[in-house]
């Protein structure tokens, strides 16, 4: 058998017009290209110290703010210590004021008897005389002698007519002839004396109900000084009206 031994590079020296071919290595990525990378990078860095130092910032303020609202909340505490003192106050003076009203109110339907009494001896006539005169609350019950029926109707207009008694509340209750009672004790014995036959009355009547702060000209004209006194001195220090 034969064999080829085949030298393909003839003694192992290249072709000397075979070309050369030269590697070059190509360029990196530009520093344009390379910035986002280099941010990312910086904010990674950062973000742990800006984490520290807003937990820092956070806690400042939240100790800051609870401060405050603790100091808030001492004056509000205060204030409202102070709003109830103030409460406790207007209701004192409310209910003092509400007791000096009543007792004005009280004071301010007084009616003096003897003003009464004064007012009707001045406007009773002179064929007219009493016997009695009875109270029970506002009403009286006046009874007496009249010399004849219409002494007894003048008796009753002028009482219709006294500021300190109700005009439609005056009335005659009754009234019906009778002897005047005379007293004789000093009379001879052998003095006849004809007794006069007049009008035995009862009339009903009652104490007006008006303010005696209003009838404070009457009960000064009928001689009620202390009570005319007394109402000066509340009018002067405002609790009536004048």
């Amino acid at each position: 058998m034969y064999s080829l031994d085949i030298n393909f590079l003839k003694d192992r020296h290249l072709d000397s017009g075979a070309k050369t071919t030269t590697l070059v290595k190509g360029k990196g990525p530009s520093l344009q290209e390379q910035l986002p990378i280099f941010i990312g990078g910086g904010i990674m860095l950062l973000l742990p110290a800006l984490t520290a130092t807003s937990l820092l910032v956070f806690n400042q303020l939240s100790s800051q703010t609870q401060e405050n609202i603790q100091q808030l909340e001492g004056e509000l505490g205060k204030l409202n210590a102070q709003n109830k003192s103030i409460e406790e106050i207007e209701a004192k003076v409310k209910q003092n004021d509400q007791e000096i009203k009543s007792l004005v109110q009280v004071f301010d339907q007084i009616r003096p008897w003897s003003a009464i009494l004064q007012q009707i001896k001045t406007q009773i006539p002179a064929n007219v005389q009493l016997t009695s005169i009875k109270q029970e609350e506002a009403n009286l019950t006046i009874t007496g002698f009249a010399l004849d029926y219409n002494d007894l109707n003048d008796f009753l207009l002028t009482l219709q007519s006294s500021p300190l008694l109700q005009a439609d509340q005056t009335v005659i209750k009754e009234a019906s002839l009778s002897e005047i009672p005379v007293s004789a004790q000093n009379a001879s014995k052998d003095l006849k004396i004809e007794i006069p036959q007049g009008v035995k009355y009862t009339l009903s009547t009652v104490i007006t109900d008006r303010p005696s702060s209003e009838l404070k000209r009457q009960f000064e004209a009928d001689g009620a000084v202390g009570l005319v006194n007394r109402i000066k001195t509340l009018e002067n220090k405002g609790v009536l009206k004048p």
